[in-house]
């Protein structure tokens, strides 16, 4: 599991990503990028990088500006029933196929687990990509928290990173390229 890469390209990937080998603050909690599927008892949320055809989908939300779609798992959830989950709720979608490739290994300085079903204070977020289809509007389908959706993005690669970063993203910009480049290297 995880990225299935040659030691070289692996090498190689890592000087293009180099900021996911920085932290990643966002509220109480602080990540960093491992390139290894967290095992599901370890696991808190996930989030995946859409891609209809060749094009990425972004979220932007109330909450939380652009991001990845995703959130967290539902007590007993298994992960691909969170992914379809998550897809519909968040935009609508419902993912033909998906990968895990890695996780934001990640700790908080909360007191109490965010849900308490949840691994605390050290878990992992999954992340991976998705090919899509939108099939109507966001739904909500009775998740852990319900967003508001402002708008959803579906742009060229390069555009998708570039509105993360422009947005103080850099972390998710990576992400998304990242993505790409693993959904790329999946289809050979």
């Amino acid at each position: 599991m995880g990225i299935d890469l040659s030691d070289d390209e692996r090498a190689s990937l890592r000087g293009s990503f180099a900021i996911l080998d920085t932290p990643y603050a966002w509220r109480q909690v602080t990540s960093r990028f491992r390139d290894e599927v967290p095992p599901r008892e370890r696991t808190s949320h996930v989030h995946v990088v859409p891609f209809i055809g060749e094009q990425a989908v972004l979220l932007r939300t109330e909450e939380d500006g652009w991001s990845t779609p995703g959130g967290t798992l539902l007590e007993g959830e298994a992960i691909d029933a969170a992914v379809s989950r998550e897809m519909a709720e968040a935009i609508g979608g419902r993912a033909e196929r998906f990968e895990l490739f890695g996780q934001w290994d990640s700790s908080t300085t909360q007191q109490t687990p965010y849900r308490p079903w949840l691994p605390h204070p050290h878990f992992a977020l999954a992340l991976g990509w998705a090919d899509v289809v939108i099939t109507g509007p966001p739904e909500f389908r009775g998740g852990v928290e319900e967003k508001t959706v402002l708008e959803i993005a579906i742009l060229p690669i390069e555009d998708a990173v570039e509105r993360l970063t422009r947005n103080d993203r850099p972390h998710l910009g990576a992400l998304y390229s990242l993505a790409h480049q693993v959904r790329r290297a999946s289809a050979r």
